[in-house]
């Protein structure tokens, strides 16, 4: 197998040899030149060159690793060819970019712009060329100037009567005195205004009715900045021009049509409308066909912000869009309002509101196929998916799933080839609400968006060496606090764990370590709590966080039973259906940072901290709780399962047993992510972590935590990887490299100077989704 990698790795390298050869000025015109690269020269540390970036117009072709390989690609091919390996080629790679002095001239000039808008006035953006044969480098010279600050800010209200909900509001606007004077706060400044009044009833106000003075004829590179809020304008036309006071409008009617359907309405709306019928149910109008609208009404009015006899508001209008959206159950959602009653000179209006909702087709069933690769055992799995989007008629979302998996074990482990087999069905039910008699109302479900989720899964396992069954039941809720926040809590989730079957070599193993209790029948019975921070926005480009807390704890309330009604202990613990009980502690969590550098490039940082302890009837983690490393979405540079814990090094006849667990784990990751050419994405990264027990009773020579020396027991493993992009999934390859493994003795450790880059330093990771 190692052979084959070998062969396979020179087979890629001997193109790449001649690739990598090739010119590529070839396809590039003669008189014109190939843009190489540009660069950014500021002396101010303010100016942040990332933002500047933005603005140059043309940029050169993509590098990664130093290299311009989609390039290379593109002058691998012959012009004179449309078809074949040529035209593939061209597709894939990219284009010589031949550099445009006009686009130079264009970038300088909106540099320049973007400093005047950041309040660097008076600044100066000097461009020049440096030639090299057929190729430019552009240089970008950033002088920026002292910026101007506002001195005093004063507000003009020429509408009274906008004077009472913004003039309370002013001290919570975005400029104060000493901000730097830039058209982006300015910017801010006008949104803020126009989502105050918006949110205040004034459907038609907008920031074009908010302007500015700006004097700066007292102080050098001092602003006194005016706001104005002007009244509204009416064109009568032949440049007529009346204004009058704004307008407040109020919601009149809300009318929902629950199963809309918009090519029956286009294709002729008169007859539409004429079929339908319209019910008022607890103050909202709902508009359809037939006697029944497929959906609970009491669903979709929970999740209405938007109130007959209410002022107008952008705000709840939002509120309205995203809870709709949380049922995920419309295809469409279209909220519109129109005007009631002719305006003429009242200052109060009337709105009605048209909430148009299209649901998803209800019930969908999907097949899935995949291969896995865990340790190097190479397998396959399929799935069968039914789900229904609304199964009771209340955005209910239930799921079945069936599983059938296999895995043909490697000849090394097991003296012999073998396969396992895997074999579950889950089940799950989520409702848009609590299943609780209270928090139930309609202002704590528009404000917290709650559901509740009852789940339940049966697996089946059967290796060589031993046999597991897992069932599993959980009752939990899931709500939103703040914006980005999401609470997990699971009251009651029970598992029953039997292993039925053992080998005699398993066995025999299992009675030399403290890890046999892991691997005894359990009942767990866990009460969970986790927090997921997501400020991820997908519609803008810029830098996010993730981070998720998870704390369980299992057996206090068992043990407290069994001691209230007085059970006999067995041994040294207690049972439940004859099955011995855990009683843990576990706590963990995953902070991720994602740093974006362009378009093509990001970082992506990880810290993983977790520990788990068994206390009362447990003298172990339970193994489907202890933590354990390596793998695809670990440290990169070992197989699942087959890292530490601590030094530990098991012995040779054990090799192939997952016993690499432990009671802590801890794990720190560095990728850099970059796009190479059609659907590949690169990536570089650097991992390093390792688990520990601390368990007393564990016998693993070197697996004991030691907060004096766990550092030197930390394994460093790096790699590279493979990205394909196929737009519905990402399918991933990564091989990693042992750095520094420290189930070798302290000073052989490190790969350098003590071992060769062969099969045992090397690891492949196949798998689908990025890893973090």
């Amino acid at each position: 197998m190692y052979r084959t990698k070998i062969i396979f790795s020179f087979l890629i390298l001997i193109p790449l040899i001649g690739l990598f050869s090739c010119s590529t000025t070839k396809h590039v015109p003669e008189g014109d030149y190939l843009l190489r690269r540009y660069k950014i020269n500021t002396k101010d540390r303010k100016v942040e060159k990332s933002e500047i970036k933005k603005y140059i117009r043309q940029k050169p072709n993509r590098r990664f690793l130093g290299l311009n390989f989609p390039l290379y690609l593109y002058s691998l091919s012959n012009p004179e060819k449309q078809k074949g390996l040529s035209k593939w080629l061209r597709k894939v790679g990219e284009e010589p970019v031949i550099w445009d002095p006009y686009l130079m001239e264009e970038s300088r000039k909106q540099i320049l712009n973007h400093l005047e808008k950041k309040g660097y006035y008076d600044s100066q953006v000097r461009d020049s060329v440096i030639y090299d044969d057929q190729k430019v480098t552009v240089q970008y010279n950033v002088e920026a100037k002292k910026p101007y600050r506002v001195s005093d800010v004063d507000y003009r209200v020429k509408d009274s009567v906008l004077r009472p909900f913004l003039y309370p509001d002013t001290a919570n606007l975005p400029v104060d005195p000493g901000d730097v004077f830039s058209v982006e706060l300015l910017q801010q400044e006008r949104s803020m205004i126009e989502g105050i009044l918006r949110d205040n009833g004034f459907y038609h106000f907008s920031k074009d009715f908010v302007s500015f003075i700006a004097d700066t004829s007292a102080r050098t590179n001092q602003v006194k900045l005016t706001v104005e809020v002007n009244p509204f304008t009416i064109d009568r036309g032949e440049g007529a021009l009346v204004t009058r006071a704004h307008q407040r409008f109020q919601v009149d009617s809300v009318y929902i049509f629950p199963n809309y359907a918009p090519r029956q309405a286009i294709a002729d709306r008169r007859e539409y409308i004429r079929q339908l019928d319209t019910i008022e149910h607890k103050g909202l109008k709902f508009v359809y066909s037939g006697p029944e609208p497929g959906i609970d009404l009491d669903v979709i009015r929970q999740s209405n912000y938007i109130k007959p006899g209410a002022w107008y508001s952008k705000e709840e209008t939002d509120k309205t869009y995203q809870h709709l959206n949380s049922l995920r159950l419309f295809q469409i959602i279209n909220i519109k309002y129109q005007e009631s009653q002719s305006p003429g000179d009242s200052l109060a209006g009337e709105l009605d509101c048209h909430i148009y909702l299209r649901k998803f087709k209800l019930q969908s069933y999907t097949i899935e196929l995949e291969g896995t690769n865990s340790s190097g055992n190479i397998g396959g799995a399929g799935n069968l998916v039914y789900t229904h989007k609304s199964i009771f008629g209340g955005a209910e979302q239930f799921q079945s799933k069936f599983t059938g998996a296999f895995e043909i074990l490697d000849q090394e482990k097991f003296n012999r080839i073998d396969n396992t087999m895997r074999l579950g069905t889950e089940v799950s039910l989520d409702f848009p609400q609590f299943l609780l008699p209270f928090l139930r109302s309609d202002r704590f479900v528009k404000q917290y968006d709650p559901k509740t989720n009852l789940s339940a899964m049966y697996n089946y396992q059967e290796r060589p060496d031993y046999t597991r069954t897992l069932a599993n039941v959980t009752f939990g809720y899931r709500w939103k606090s703040k914006n980005y926040l999401t609470h997990y809590v699971n009251p009651l989730e029970l598992n029953i764990l039997r292993l039925p079957y053992l080998s005699a070599s398993f066995k025999r193993n299992l009675e030399e370590i403290y890890l046999k209790s892991s691997y005894e029948d359990h009942f767990l019975s866990v009460t969970s709590y986790s927090m997921i921070y997501n400020n991820q926005d997908v519609q803008k480009t810029r830098d996010f966080q993730y981070f998720r807390l998870n704390a369980e704890v299992a057996g206090n309330v068992l043990t407290a039973f069994s001691k209230l009604a007085d059970f006999n202990k067995v041994g040294d613990h207690y049972e439940i259906f004859g099955i011995r009980y855990a009683q843990y502690f576990r706590v963990d969590f995953d902070f991720r940072h994602y740093q974006i550098l362009d378009d093509d490039e990001r970082f992506v940082y990880r810290l993983f901290v977790g520990t788990g302890f068994p206390y009362g009837n447990s003298n172990a983690l339970p193994f489907v709780k202890q933590y354990f490393s390596g793998g695809a979405n670990s440290i990169r540079a070992w197989n699942v399962r087959a890292l530490g814990p601590g030094g530990y090094t098991p012995r040779q006849d054990f090799r192939g047993y997952p016993n690499l667990t432990g009671d802590i784990k801890l794990e720190a990751n560095w990728e850099y992510r970059f796009k190479m050419f059609w659907i590949l994405e690169g990536a570089y990264f650097l991992d390093a972590g390792n688990i520990w027990s601390l368990n007393p009773r564990d016998d693993r020579l070197g697996a004991q935590f030691d907060p004096n020396d766990f550092l030197s027991e930390v394994a460093i493993g790096t790699g590279l990887g493979l990205r394909f992009d196929l737009s519905f999934s990402v399918l991933r390859l990564d091989v990693g490299l042992k750095l520094k493994d420290p189930s070798y003795p302290p000073g052989k450790r490190w790969l350098p100077g003590n071992r060769r880059i062969n099969k045992e330093t090397l690891s492949w990771n196949i798998a689908i989704g990025y890893p973090f």
